[in-house]
């Protein structure tokens, strides 16, 4: 777990942990350097399991190349200081990763909600190797507050410390040709929407980590259906992470109907087009008629 300054969280998203019905683990704390009240909260705990550390402010990605050189252990499980895991959380993981060897990285599917404690959607991302892998064009499906995976392979390559945030979805980018990917389908992570978050952070590294691959696979095509993808996929890289501008005449060489209602949107204000993209509103409106009750009773438990 890195941290910074998210003493009014971090309380919580403990408890979550030291909480695990699979208790044998090590709970690594890196404090980057937090000026709040961080690590009296955390020294409050007196758990042996905790290994507490507090380093100069240098970023998360920095944070957790520190603390991965810190674990004894195979596996590495990840969560962020805001951000709330289920009770059965490692122990679902860790028996999957003992009946399925070949997976390097696992994740699940999360809950997002806002404080108190609303829940906004149910993230249920694809599940298979193929379909993960896939996906890392445009977005990151595994969920940084859920995912678990083979120390060494990570070590190896570690945390990109240019990026501010998106760490996880930049490394496992970068890896997805060395490692077997997969979604666990159950709900394992409470993810918290919050503003001033690292996700509302400025995303032109993505933008550049994504565009040049995929423009050069477009140049390289050789039928319709590979142009066809990769001008849309190009097309949702400048809508997502670019200039909403640069998108649109790539969602001229892509057409269909979801992108031409893409297309549309682009010509919204700038700030009612950045409010519309971070809005989630695909996956709020897959999530309006389905019943939350068993997620917010769990989400108040969680937060007791």
């Amino acid at each position: 777990m890195p941290t910074y300054n998210c003493g009014h969280y971090i309380a919580a998203a403990i408890k979550s942990i030291l909480n695990q019905s699979y208790s044998s683990f090590e709970f690594i704390i890196v404090d980057d350097g937090s000026t709040d009240n961080t690590e009296q909260i955390v020294k409050e705990f007196g758990d042996k399991r905790i290994v507490y550390r507090k380093t100069e402010n240098r970023g998360t990605s920095a944070a957790l190349n520190f603390g991965l050189k810190l674990c004894k252990y195979e596996y590495v499980a990840r969560i962020d200081a805001d951000d709330l895991n289920i009770s059965t959380r490692l122990e679902t993981q860790v028996k999957f990763l003992e009946a399925n060897p070949g997976f390097d990285v696992v994740s699940a599917w999360s809950v997002y909600f806002k404080d108190p404690d609303k829940i906004l959607f149910v993230l249920r991302e694809p599940t298979l190797h193929d379909d993960i892998y896939d996906y890392l064009d445009l977005h990151n499906p595994l969920n940084q507050s859920a995912v678990i995976y083979k120390k060494d392979l990570i070590l190896s390559e570690g945390y990109n410390e240019s990026f501010t945030s998106s760490e996880d979805f930049e490394l496992f980018h970068r890896i997805r040709t060395k490692a077997k990917f997969c979604n666990i389908p159950e709900v394992l992570a409470y993810t918290r929407v919050r503003k001033g978050s690292r996700s509302d952070i400025q995303r032109s590294n993505l933008h550049e980590m994504l565009f040049n691959p995929a423009f050069k696979k477009l140049m390289d095509s050789k039928s319709k259906g590979d142009h066809f993808y990769w001008a849309s996929t190009i097309a949702w890289i400048n809508y997502f992470y670019g200039d909403q501008k640069e998108s649109r005449s790539y969602f001229k060489n892509s057409f269909s109907f979801k992108n031409l209602a893409a297309y549309l949107t682009t010509y919204l204000p700038v700030g009612y087009f950045h409010k519309f993209i971070n809005s989630r509103l695909r996956y709020r409106a897959g999530n309006a008629f389905v019943s939350n009750s068993i997620y917010k009773k769990e989400l108040k438990s969680l937060l007791k």
